[in-house]
């Protein structure tokens, strides 16, 4: 029988976990491991943000979900989320290149050190993210060090929407979807946008969205599928605060001109095969991606970057039965080629990775092991022909999952890489100061080890998760170096050891429980820093949700996150004064009727005075800090039709 889901159609085999999201998921298939599987049967920890949760939440953007989440730490330097960073796994300083993001398994992370622009993905196009905690270099190459993100879009579906919104800080926005499921074709065309001046001065954000996408059947065996979108943001820059300025008026802004844009497109298209045991889908998709930045000041300056990437993507699935287990067998690619202007720089990089995996289960599903293997190369090159560097990686994963009386036991051992972004690895070699690539700047490689026993019964379930993963030659900025700091790699090894409990709990329709701490370590291995904590990775977070429906129509959802104390970015020797611990409290109240929705969403309701992150200057000595936002209260309607 033909899957029309195509999103949800298996391309690797068995790699994401248990579920730390909504109900007890633990059989949910997942598609976080480039593969429809039960969670079951895996090998690794997941959490899952569904459907459901993201309506409950009414949050603005992906960020705003992702706080409060295992594993993970939301520093927003604007208090709008345009320039949010996301850290899963505790990397500090250089998050945004130790993971990997993924629309639809379209790969946006980015090919130089830019984070991914997480209010270019509207949430009303959400069905679920998928957070796979640890490394995961064989199914998704370069970068997947803390994890993978995942982002899976709602599939075309007949009907219409439209919402409008309205909150604090002058802030509103709308959104509207219409599709149609005629025959064997189903098609969507979605718009959304929204504007705020934002807390505090100059931070003043615009964003716009409009896409597509259509799926049709072609046979029984066949499916013809595309997508697009277009979106463009405008947003201010405020800058830091120094501790003194912050006190007096943490709305204010010293960088006034500071100002950038970003418009990015895409569209993507692909044929998807199924014939009984096989599965082949071909993808293709191309991006361009150009950012804007002004920084004013004594010493003014632009910033641009112009990104085109072509991607290829195939994947082929294969299974077979053996007796009372199941074999299964995965090969794909992941072919890039990415040309364009990175801060003034015309370069060109080719991504070449090939993979393998095999898994064999049993079908009770009580027993699970697999194996896989990837290559990949990065070749990079100034367009004239002055300089070129090329580095190769292998990678390896190694699975196990095991069942017994209501515990489930699951094991995992890979090694992760990274290779340097454009950006990272370029100099200027005087006098005359020319572009060139740098020889002496290696590759990042990991090992990462990870346990975790999972205990479920019919309303509640509770997990214990360990991961450790060991960094040679670690990519970083080193701030003591040049105007602007100088990229290198750490002498020494770092170490990131993670701990997550997570428990969920469905006592009644009004008090449904998820809960989760994350204990982190993340150290310094040897040299003159031995023992100190990467800066900006707090120790302890933690997260916890209480959902109510009180009657048919009306439910209300309690959010609470903490944040521990962190240091500074830039502050490996861990002596300067810390960024304060954080409790935030959100609640929502939505009252739904007939086809129309209403609802009201209060974020940090206490009116907490807090800091999500801050920066030393190695020269000055100077600290900067970056003010959150202080109460906000939204409100919405929604009407499906």
């Amino acid at each position: 029988m033909f899957i029309k889901q195509k999103y949800l159609i298996p391309a690797m085999l068995i790699m994401a976990g248990n579920v730390y999201a909504g109900e007890n998921l633990g059989t949910i298939n997942v598609t976080a491991g480039r593969v429809e599987s039960p969670t079951a049967v895996s090998s690794k920890t997941v959490t899952i943000i569904d459907r459901k949760t993201i309506e409950a939440s009414h949050a603005n953007y992906i960020v705003d979900l992702l706080q409060g989440q295992a594993n993970i730490i939301v520093r927003d330097s604007s208090g709008t989320g345009a320039k949010a960073i996301v850290d899963l796994g505790g990397y500090g300083d250089t998050a945004s290149s130790n993971k990997v993001v993924l629309i639809d398994g379209r790969r946006i992370s980015s090919p130089d050190l830019a984070e991914v622009d997480w209010t270019q993905i509207p949430l009303d196009q959400i069905e679920r993210i998928e957070i796979v905690h640890g490394g995961g270099a064989v199914l998704y190459g370069d970068g997947a060090v803390g994890g993978v993100i995942n982002i899976i879009t709602r599939l075309p579906a007949a009907g219409a929407e439209v919402g409008f919104d309205a909150s604090s800080f002058q802030a509103y926005g709308g959104h509207a979807r219409v599709g149609s499921d005629v025959g064997n074709t189903r098609i969507e065309v979605n718009v959304s946008g929204n504007k705020t001046d934002g807390y505090r001065d100059n931070s003043k954000l615009e964003r716009y969205d409009g896409g597509a996408r259509f799926e049709v059947d072609v046979s029984e065996y066949l499916q013809w599928y595309a997508s697009g979108n277009h979106h463009r943001d405008r947003f201010g820059l405020p800058g830091d605060l120094t501790p003194a300025e912050v006190t007096v008026n943490p709305r204010q802004t010293t960088e006034p001109e500071n100002h950038g844009d970003v418009t990015d497109s895409y569209i993507s298209t692909g044929l998807l095969i199924t014939w009984e045991d096989i599965e082949l889908d071909l993808p293709l998709s191309f991006r361009r991606r150009e950012s804007f930045a002004h920084f004013g000041g004594a010493f003014p300056f632009d910033s641009i970057s112009v990104l085109r990437t072509l991607a290829v993507s195939p994947k082929l699935n294969l299974s077979h039965p053996v007796g009372d287990w199941s074999l299964g067998m995965t090969a794909g690619a992941d072919i890039e080629r990415v040309d364009g202007t990175v801060t003034g720089l015309d370069a060109q990089r080719d991504r070449d990775g090939y993979y393998g995996q095999l898994t064999l289960s049993d079908t009770s599903d009580l027993y699970m092991v697999s194996a896989g293997l990837r290559t990949e190369e990065v070749s990079d090159a100034l367009k004239d022909g002055s300089s070129a560097i090329s580095d190769r990686l292998n990678a390896y994963d190694l699975g196990a999952s095991m069942a017994l009386k209501g515990f489930r036991l699951r094991l995992n051992h890979n090694r992760s890489i990274r290779f340097p972004r454009l950006d990272e690895r370029t100099e200027f070699l005087p006098p005359a100061f020319a572009p060139s690539f740098r020889p002496d700047l290696k590759p990042q490689t990991g090992r990462h080890y990870s346990a975790s026993l999972n205990y479920a019964a019919d309303d509640f379930w509770v997990e214990l998760s360990l991961q450790r993963a060991d960094i040679r030659d670690e990519l970083y900025l080193d701030p003591t170096v040049g105007f602007f700091g100088n990229n290198e790699n750490y002498d020494d090894p770092t170490r990131h050891d993670v701990l997550i409990l997570a428990a969920n709990w469905k006592a009644h329709d009004w008090a449904a429980f998820n809960a989760n701490y994350t204990y982190t370590r993340a150290t310094f291995r040897g040299g003159a820093f031995d023992g100190m904590s990467i800066p900006g990775v707090p120790k302890s977070r933690a997260g916890a949700s209480w959902q109510a429906n009180w009657r048919e129509h009306l439910a209300t959802t309690l959010f609470v996150t903490y944040v521990g104390e962190s240091y500074l970015l830039n502050d490996q020797p861990n002596t300067l004064p810390t960024i304060a611990s954080y409790v935030l409290v959100d609640a929502v109240a939505n009252y739904a009727w007939r086809d129309a929705e209403l609802f009201v969403r209060v974020e940090n309701l206490t009116n907490r005075k807090y800091i999500t992150t801050g920066a030393v200057s190695p020269s000055s000595g100077a600290i900067g800090q970056y003010p959150a936002a202080e109460i906000a209260v939204r409100g919405g309607v929604s009407y499906s039709f």
